[in-house]
């Protein structure tokens, strides 16, 4: 059995129906035949079902888009601690990965899970009948799938770089080899611009992508590549398009709220349909759950100082709770999160999940992946770096009027760089964004930046970062199986 199928296969496990079991050991599962799905896909309620298998695997069974993306993307970088009981988020939050990291080999085989379930659509939906299908439907769903596999390859490629790029389940190396990174950005470019070809703007049920879904995504992937022009023609058509509006209390957005007016894509849980997110009693202390083990994603005390120095008390209080040790949630013989110790007074725990608090596992708040906030300070963050900085300047400004804070009085273009990376960082806390966000201000800044980290005792936590610690590890297991995948430097 060729290695991608091997690692690939539980993708479809309890999806779509195709496989009736999922009981046996991860690299035990063989692969589903081109037979079956080619049985499967008939007619256009086949289709459907095979794209609700797409976001099921992606957002609802992986633990990706529930956990990681935010260890990920902010304890990985200076907005959280781990915290928590778990060493491989240790070894993320402390540059100590190796290629044995646990999250790392999860993050791989569940990306790659989700790529392999939008592939099996991509295969299969376009040999049906075209008349099985209502007005543009056939190719909605195909662009659906194009938005999720981009996504996932745009986590991949920033994660590990290269990586391999597997556009089919049926055509493709029984052992692949890692594409360059230039090479998997152009897939992404083209599966994103397919899809917003597809999309439209509204979405066929809620929780589905849509054009301005594909349109934000492609505006965040070109600034990342530092195309700054066209991730300013994207951030346009978002902006533009009519679509999205800045809720007015920023506060609304993670109270339980969904699907707001800024919304662009999110996912969607419910105790109903038995598709929830990880309980938050997995990040505040003890008083608001039945869980008192140490607690996970920890806000560092530079976030909240930095919060603090801008008056900034609406974003706070909405973004972290600050709770006094030895009372107001953490009793006497309750343990103290990590990295904490108990002469520390108080303790800043992640809050922009409150709802649902007394089941562990039972969240049903929605997961934001991509907003109009967002959006917004990236085309100012374009405009700057395109030295429209004047341009640039009012943007920040309207975010900051949200949320009741005077408008920035830096007026050159480096300093409204840094003005601009401070206002995502306060507006985009614990959202999956901060690393990403400091890569693009520059590795050497975002490496000196880590290698000044002080824990919450104020002591130095000698990161030790270089240039090949901001890459995570191929998994080690993936490169025994596979035989032709290499390793990232250092490693």
């Amino acid at each position: 059995m060729n290695n991608y199928h091997k690692i690939l296969t539980i993708a479809m496990c309890g999806s779509i129906g195709l496989l009736s079991s999922c009981k046996k050991s991860f690299l035990d599962k063989q692969p589903i035949s081109q037979g079956t799905a080619g049985t499967y896909y008939k007619t256009a309620s086949d289709a459907e079902g095979g794209l609700v298998g797409v976001y099921q695997q992606a957002f609802l069974t992986n633990q990706y888009w529930v956990w990681d993306y935010i260890t990920n993307g902010d304890a990985r970088a200076d907005n959280c601690y781990a915290g928590g009981d778990n060493p491989d988020n240790f070894a993320i939050d402390n540059f100590q990965l190796t290629p044995q990291n646990g999250n790392a080999t999860r993050n791989w085989q569940n990306l790659y899970q989700d790529i392999y379930a939008a592939n099996i659509v991509l295969d299969y939906v376009p040999k049906i009948a075209a008349e099985q299908f209502k007005d543009n439907r056939q190719q909605e769903i195909l662009g659906e799938a194009k938005f999720v596999r981009a996504l996932d390859y745009f986590q991949l490629v920033t994660t590990y770089s290269d990586v391999p790029l597997i556009l089919s389940t049926v055509d493709f190396p029984a052992k692949p080899s890692r594409n360059a990174a230039t090479e998997v950005y152009a897939q992404i470019e083209k599966d994103l611009i397919d899809a917003e070809t597809a999309l439209p703007l509204t979405a066929a049920s809620v929780g589905h992508a849509t054009k301005g879904s594909a349109q934000a995504l492609l505006a965040k992937v070109y600034a990342q590549e530092g195309k700054y022009q066209q991730s300013l023609d994207y951030s346009n058509k978002v902006i533009n398009s009519g679509k999205y509006a800045l809720v007015p209390n920023f506060a609304t957005l993670f109270d339980g709220t969904k699907n707001t007016s800024e919304s662009i894509f999110e996912i969607q849980h419910s105790s109903a349909s038995g598709f929830t997110s990880y309980n938050v009693s997995l990040f505040l202390p003890a008083k608001f759950g039945t869980y008192s083990f140490n607690k996970f994603n920890l806000p560092t005390n530079d976030l909240v100082n930095l919060y603090k120095s801008q008056n900034d008390n609406i974003r706070l209080n909405s973004s972290v709770y600050l709770a006094t040790v030895g009372a107001d949630g953490l009793a006497a013989g309750d343990p103290i999160p990590t990295p904490y110790t108990a002469a520390y007074g108080t303790i800043p725990f992640l809050y922009k999940w409150k709802t649902n608090i007394s089941q562990y596992g039972g969240g049903t708040d929605n997961t934001i992946l991509l907003r109009l906030a967002d959006i917004i300070l990236l085309k100012a963050e374009a405009l700057n770096q395109l030295g429209q900085t004047g341009a640039a300047i009012p943007l920040v400004n309207q975010i900051r009027a949200r949320v009741s804070l005077a408008p920035i009085t830096v007026t050159s273009k480096d300093d409204v760089a840094l003005a601009i990376l401070n206002e995502r960082r306060m507006e985009l806390a614990f959202e999956g964004n901060r690393w990403n966000d400091l890569l693009r201000f520059g590795k050497q800044y975002t490496i000196d930046l880590m290698n000044k980290q002080v824990g919450p005792d104020g002591k130095p936590l000698n990161y030790n970062v270089s240039q090949t610690k901001l890459l995570f590890p191929v998994p080690f297991n993936e490169i025994q199986l596979d035989g032709n995948l290499t390793q990232n430097p250092g490693y």
